[in-house]
């Protein structure tokens, strides 16, 4: 792969993460009373405020990501805290197929979150606790 071509890839990613992040925070907002979510939403408040999570971003094989980014729970959100590894451990390797499946059928992942991929978080917030 070309420098030039990863780069655009890194940059594609960018958009499709910040996309997929909004519309997770969307789907559990609007389901933020729902046992399994409203659970969920508890424990980022109580016991992750704060805490950075890392992700991997792959193509074909989660095994060679091509881009990272870190993110945290504030307010019930998921929010940016920065490209790059910035967390001590990767907590979600995500598919650039899955984020553009988000970012390309939103209201999918809306109005079923159990579509969403947050095993990882789920872990991490049962480790938390």
């Amino acid at each position: 792969m070309s420098n030039t071509t990863k780069q655009e890839g890194n940059t594609d990613s960018y958009s499709l993460f910040l996309g997929a992040l909004d519309v997770i925070n969307e789907a559990l907002s609007s389901l933020r009373d729902k046992p399994l979510i409203k659970d969920i939403m508890s424990l980022m408040d109580k016991q992750t405020a704060g805490e950075k999570f890392g992700v991997e971003i792959y193509t074909d094989n989660p095994d060679t990501p091509h881009d990272y980014y870190t993110v945290r729970a504030n307010n019930q959100r998921l929010e940016l805290v920065s490209r790059g590894k910035d967390a001590p451990s990767i907590d979600w390797k995500v598919s650039t197929e899955y984020l553009q499946d988000i970012n390309e059928n939103p209201q999918k992942y809306i109005d079923n979150p159990l579509k969403l991929d947050i095993d990882w978080l789920k872990h991490r917030l049962s480790d938390a606790a």
